[in-house]
């Protein structure tokens, strides 16, 4: 579909991603090699379009300009520009407002799979130690578990003090700067 012909329907867009649909592309990325790399198939999954081919123009098209990286994981939400409504003229303008929603939702687990990372590297290390001076490592495992838990836990089943808690980026929209909340 193009934008070219403005869509002029009555009836209202949801353009924000539904619980249910956070839930399907965390499902499926959770599923792949590398979760925090979003597949070409992962807007298929978050409701951004329906087919399989538009879903692989997409994520080819955000490689291109530079949001998503076959480096690294991360997703560089700095550059979605005022051409991206050109630059994915192949959904709609709704379908695009979705799009953002998820790259910034996507952003936003990535940071979170991140620190929960980093804590189980770290609990991995302290679990090692203790097994080798021969002390007790029973809360560090319970630990272990609870983090590798929290990382495949789906969005719509977490807490509301858990998302409370969590520390992610705050952004600036009137220099599209990223400020780190602490």
């Amino acid at each position: 579909m193009s934008n070219a012909v403005p869509n002029i329907a009555g009836a209202p867009q949801d353009t924000g991603l539904s619980d249910h649909e956070k839930d399907l592309v965390f499902t499926y990325q959770i599923g792949e090699p590398e979760p925090l790399f979003l597949s070409p198939q992962a807007f298929l999954h978050a409701g951004i379009t329906t087919s399989s081919r538009t879903s692989a123009s997409v994520h080819k098209a955000l490689l291109k300009n530079g949001v998503l990286r076959e480096e690294l994981p991360a997703i560089n939400t700095s550059a979605i520009s005022r051409n991206f409504a050109h630059e994915l003229s192949i959904i709609t303008s709704h379908a695009q407002k979705k799009l953002v929603n998820l790259l910034f939702f996507w952003e936003e687990e990535g940071y979170r799979w991140k620190k929960f990372a980093g804590e189980q590297e770290e609990l991995k290390a302290v679990i090692d130690a203790e097994q080798s001076s021969g002390g007790t490592v029973g809360t560090y495992e319970k630990r272990l578990i609870e983090v590798e838990g929290m990382m495949k836990l789906r969005p719509s089943l977490r807490s509301e003090q858990e998302r409370e808690n969590e520390t992610l980026p705050g952004y600036n929209a009137g220099n599209r700067t990223r400020n780190f909340v602490s």
